[in-house]
């Protein structure tokens, strides 16, 4: 089960019956919960498509991390809604970050060097596709010059054929094979 369905699991109140309308045990769950969905969604939306053209899943630890910043962090060692031992696992792997300060510092200057690094490959790209259309044109010009000189070629050729402007060699009959030449010659001295 995800943290996302045991919360609502857990802060959402069972219904009597199936036309109830869904009801959260506090305000404050459905505020916090919508909060997560929205800021789970945007941080999916950044991240970059893989080979299936397909955003990849995101990890438990990231999961973690969106919603301790939903929740403001933890108060007095406890994260709302965050098991203890899952909120310590995920403490432990924080703790060679420093200060929350210095962990935002952090994050601010990765995702500024991968802006960077985005802007860099989207003018690439742009270089890239205005160099092959440009290439793309040029041998689409050179295609259609080719096809109009092979009309022009192909009509000229039909003119003097029609006109009789040079004459046209007969193919000479067909000369038998090389067996029957002798029978042949035998017939002819019969004949005579």
């Amino acid at each position: 089960m995800s943290h996302d369905e045991f919360f609502m699991e857990t802060h959402i109140r069972k219904k009597k019956a199936p036309t109830d309308q869904t009801r959260w045990v506090e305000d404050r769950a459905e505020t916090t919960h919508g909060r997560y969905k929205i800021n789970l969604e945007e941080y999916t939306q950044s991240l970059p498509l893989n080979e299936q053209r397909e955003r990849p899943p995101i990890s438990d630890e990231e999961e973690k991390r969106i919603w301790l910043s939903t929740v403001g962090g933890p108060k007095k060692g406890i994260a709302y809604d965050l098991s203890d031992k899952s909120f310590r696992r995920y403490r432990t792997g924080l703790q060679g970050i420093g200060t929350s300060a210095q962990g935002e510092a952090i994050d601010s200057s990765a995702i500024s060097s991968m802006e960077e690094k985005i802007a860099k490959l989207t003018a690439e790209l742009e270089e890239t596709k205005a160099r092959e259309k440009k290439n793309f044109d040029t041998l689409q010009g050179q295609l259609e010059r080719r096809d109009k000189q092979f009309d022009l070629l192909q009509g000229q050729l039909a003119n003097l054929l029609a006109c009789g402007a040079f004459p046209i060699p007969r193919s000479p009959p067909p000369s038998p094979p090389a067996g029957d030449e002798g029978r042949r010659t035998e017939d002819e001295d019969d004949a005579t």
